[in-house]
């Protein structure tokens, strides 16, 4: 594959370098406009560009345009003409426009919009004050709408006439005399119905939409539910404004994916690829998450430097701790990110926040009970019979020169209580945080990966060494003493 990318590279470099207009035009007419937007990364010479635009035919620039990186767009609308930059508008549909006015200069965003045709300017500026992130903002007002009365006839003969300029011909969208939403049509109903027919007696009443505000993951999720491959956007009054397609829903879940990965590992969202990403920018995505589980793991520093007095006293104590804490984190954050991906696939209904967590209890004990019992086995064997510690059966009392020698069996047994005792608690505990920490943030509208991964597992960690040291200070080692 990757010769392959450096094969294309090579030639449509030789050929822009030698101008030959014949083979730019065969790799357009054979080749993904991505791939070749790949294979011109780094290319930043505005003729070299230009000379695409001047020899390849409309029906390509457009969506190659859209494929560039934002510098090279930028270098192209500097570099055009005004009757190039509106041809070129004139080739693209208003959402692909919207995109890339949000990446550029306010300058260049400026000219864009002065040159864009009087009706294209409306639905740009109308997408552009849509709120971020919602359906509004990923609609596209290329769309093909019929009144319900149009016959089967004319419908086929307007898709015929406009139906290239439109997003999408596979998906009809029927609207009566006010505009409101009353069904839709599929392409091979309306090529089998009679012509005689109108779109009331063929359309499908059972048609799904979004409201214009709903949030773009909640579309997506509609998406994948009813599998779509084109949905109309409505208004608060149910009129027809604009519809989103599957190739947008497939940008949305990689955008949210993505967002949700970062936000696990505690890290900022990376708007662009890590290699394009300056290292002062790679800095700061990281600096505020660290300071931030620093400042909440100060509560660890703080528990342990408490019960100080009882690590001196048994110095095994220390040896442990590790293994309680990243025991709990990982429970814990397992079960965050099994009710983060429910909740991402939108499995929960209002009202199944308890039946989650009595779930999770249930699943809780279980698994606490197994831990807890093989920690006590595996701690045991290794303290009694293989030796675990140099001498775990001296407990120091008064400093390492006044130890008081306990039998050694007794010794195994009570730290191996103390290890299961506090990973049977610590399960339970760090699957309850895990479990409700997500419902939680979305009660507070706060993006329920954000609550994942190392804030989970600061959380537990401090849970769980403070369960460590009480169960160790006031059941166990009075059995010692």
């Amino acid at each position: 594959m990757e010769e392959i990318e450096l094969r294309l590279e090579d030639r449509v470099l030789k050929a822009l370098k030698e101008k030959n207009a014949a083979e730019i035009r065969e790799i357009f007419d054979t080749v993904p406009n991505i791939d070749i937007a790949e294979a011109l990364e780094g290319v930043d010479d505005p003729a070299a560009l230009l000379f695409i635009f001047r020899t390849v035919s409309n029906d390509y620039t457009a969506n190659f345009f859209a494929e560039l990186p934002t510098e090279q767009q930028e270098l192209l609308i500097n570099a055009f003409s005004d009757k190039q930059l509106i041809e070129l508008l004139d080739n693209s549909f208003a959402d692909d426009i919207v995109d890339t006015l949000e990446e550029l200069p306010a300058n260049v965003v400026s000219r864009i919009l002065k040159v864009c045709p009087k009706d294209m300017r409306a639905d740009v500026n109308r997408l552009l004050n849509y709120k971020d992130s919602t359906a509004g903002s990923v609609m596209t007002t290329e769309y093909l709408s019929f009144l319900n009365t149009t016959t089967v006839k004319d419908a086929i003969k307007t898709i015929r006439e406009k139906g290239r300029d439109a997003e999408t011909v596979y998906t009809i969208f029927v609207r009566d005399s006010s505009r409101t939403l009353v069904g839709t049509v599929n392409l091979d109903d309306l090529i089998f119905a009679k012509e005689d027919q109108t779109l009331d007696d063929i359309m499908d009443l059972d048609f799904v939409c979004c409201n214009v505000n709903d949030d773009q993951e909640e579309v997506a999720n509609m998406f994948k539910r009813y599998d779509l491959t084109a949905m109309a956007v409505v208004n608060n009054a149910k009129k027809i404004i604009g519809i989103i397609t599957i190739d947008d829903v497939v940008d949305i879940i990689v955008e949210e994916a993505s967002e949700d990965i970062a936000h696990m590992n505690a890290v900022s969202n990376m708007e662009d690829p890590y290699l394009k990403t300056p290292i002062l920018k790679l800095v700061w995505k990281c600096v505020p998450w660290i300071v931030c589980l620093m400042v909440l793991q100060i509560g660890t520093a703080f528990i342990t430097s408490t019960f100080e007095h009882l690590l001196s006293t048994c110095t095994i104590l220390a040896v442990f701790s590790p293994l309680i804490t990243d025991a709990g984190g990982n429970s814990g954050g397992q079960t965050t990110t099994l009710i983060v991906r429910s909740m991402s696939l939108d499995e929960f209904e209002k009202g199944d926040f308890k039946r989650v967590v009595w779930k999770e209890l249930r699943v809780a004990l279980i698994i606490a009970g197994v831990i807890g019992l093989f920690a006590f086995g595996w701690t045991f064997f290794e303290m009694a019979v293989l030796g675990m510690g140099d001498k775990p059966h001296l407990i120091t009392l008064n400093g390492a020169d006044n130890p008081v020698v306990l039998p050694e069996t007794m010794t195994c047994l009570v730290i191996s209580g103390l290890i299961g005792s506090t990973l049977f608690v610590t399960m339970i505990v760090s699957r309850m945080i895990g479990c409700c920490l997500p419902f939680f943030a979305k009660l507070i509208h706060v993006d329920p990966a954000v609550m994942c991964g190392p804030f989970t597992t600061t959380v537990v960690d401090v849970i769980s060494l403070l369960t460590y040291f009480l169960l160790w200070s006031n059941v166990f080692a009075p059995m010692l003493f």
